[in-house]
């Protein structure tokens, strides 16, 4: 047992009965929540496909919560069961590359951190270790991308750049949402926009509200010729 768990045990998210390590769920709160499931077509413009892991309500509600707005990084240890059941259906959309939606600078200054990155970045990781040095050097340079890992799957590519909209998305209507996220997403320049050309993507994020943050980085993408992108988020309560 590490210094973090003696100090805090860890306990499962919904009803806070000890569990084995962070990050896990006891058997019947992870079978509440979870939902796998795909928004449907009809709704989607420049995304292919859309896939949320669980109903938007319980621990997950409180996980994703406490991992935005109170600084408890940890608990987003807590996605991982649910990025493990999506990893059933792998066999089906293999990517090229994992896009985080990006918080903005302003945000991200005032939490130390993106929350998509801490959701989805090691379970990508899990993927690519034994593959590739490009996220060992993440920290180290601007390129992504080493070449010898051109031919890889699962890289993490951190290339939009997203403006500051100085509002917090949830407190908008639908129609708020797509005005004020319509144009806030950019390619970030540090980063050759002919890699992601012919390329299977995976844009991922944490909630699924109305769609317009994923369509709008989708548009950004489009314009660079991507063979597909699909989405993938933790939780949604829309439908």
């Amino acid at each position: 047992m590490n210094l973090f768990d003696f100090l805090f045990p860890p306990v499962c998210p919904h009803c806070g009965a000890h569990v084995k390590q962070q990050g896990d769920w006891c058997d019947s709160c992870i079978e509440a929540v979870l939902n796998i499931r795909q928004v449907p077509s009809k709704l989607l413009s420049s995304l292919d496909s859309v896939w949320i892991l669980a109903d938007y309500i319980g621990g997950i509600k409180s996980m994703i919560y406490d991992v935005k707005f109170n600084e408890k990084k940890e608990q987003s240890k807590g996605a991982a069961p649910f990025l493990a059941s999506y990893n059933l259906r792998m066999h089906a959309y293999k990517p090229h590359y994992v896009i985080p939606i990006p918080s903005s600078s302003e945000k991200k200054k005032s939490r130390g951190y993106n929350q998509v990155d801490l959701f989805f970045y090691n379970w990508v990781l899990s993927f690519t270790n034994h593959e590739c040095d490009t996220f060992k050097d993440k920290q180290k340079s601007n390129r992504p991308i080493l070449e010898d890992c051109e031919d890889k799957y699962f890289q993490w590519f951190d290339c939009l750049y997203k403006l500051d909209t100085h509002k917090e998305m949830w407190s908008l209507s639908g129609s708020e949402r797509r005005n004020t996220i319509e144009d806030a997403f950019l390619w970030n320049n540090n980063f050759d926009s002919s890699l992601i050309r012919d390329k299977r993507i995976l844009l991922v994020d944490d909630i699924y509200t109305t769609g317009a943050t994923l369509e709008s980085a989708a548009r950004v993408l489009r314009r660079y010729s991507p063979q597909t992108i699909e989405a993938l988020t933790i939780a949604s309560g829309s439908f």
